[in-house]
């Protein structure tokens, strides 16, 4: 069950850092004179609020798993639908740490820029653990497949970069900012949220 205590105290965290987040970029919405500025973080802000929604259900799901009964006790498909919804929230860690590392090269103010970058460094943290985790309890729970925990960061190890000296660097601006794409699918065949749900 301690597996279980630690992805409530990660999630529990993101949840606080979504609405911070969300508190920090608001502004820029609303202050946007142009359309790319405004749909550009429109379009952040609509993605950490959907994923604040999952993890309103998921959070106190967790909770009460922490307190109750062991993962043992759960039924094949609570297991599998407990696992799919920890594993869209691992992939939701990443994407949110991107976020925040986008956001460092639109504020130029000390005060935010430390605190987007401590909610990033610790996201990345809590991104490699739950990676860990999903990947002990698919050995687990799992005969035959196990989750594909590309962490996605080819060639970007977060630690070899510093961020706040890189952004600081770059030309302000929305414009300049490396294009935000999604990560490059593995050909391989894994445990996957899809896969999950049809177990």
């Amino acid at each position: 069950m301690q597996e279980i205590t630690q992805l409530h105290a990660i999630f529990d965290r993101t949840r606080g850092y979504i609405n911070s987040f969300m508190g920090v970029i608001q502004p820029i919405i609303d202050a946007a004179t142009d359309e790319h500025t405004r749909l550009y973080y429109h379009h952040i802000l609509e993605e950490e609020e959907q994923r604040m929604g999952r993890l309103q259900e998921l959070v106190p799901h967790l909770e009460k798993l922490s307190s109750g009964k062991s993962l043992d006790q759960l039924s094949d498909r609570d297991l599998s639908q407990m696992l799919s919804d920890v594993n869209l929230e691992r992939f939701g860690l990443h994407n949110f740490r991107e976020h925040l590392e986008l956001s460092l090269y639109e504020f130029k103010d000390d005060e935010t820029r430390q605190l987007l970058d401590g909610m990033r460094e610790k996201t990345h943290t809590d991104y490699l653990t739950v990676k860990e985790i999903m990947a002990n309890m698919s050995q687990r729970f799992s005969d035959a497949a196990h989750p594909d925990l590309t962490d996605h960061d080819e060639g970007h190890d977060i630690h070899q970069v510093d961020h706040l000296k890189a952004s600081a660097s770059a030309p302000h601006g929305v414009a300049s900012v490396i294009k935000h794409s999604a990560p490059a699918v593995s050909g391989k065949k894994g445990l996957t949220v899809g896969s999950l749900k049809g177990m």
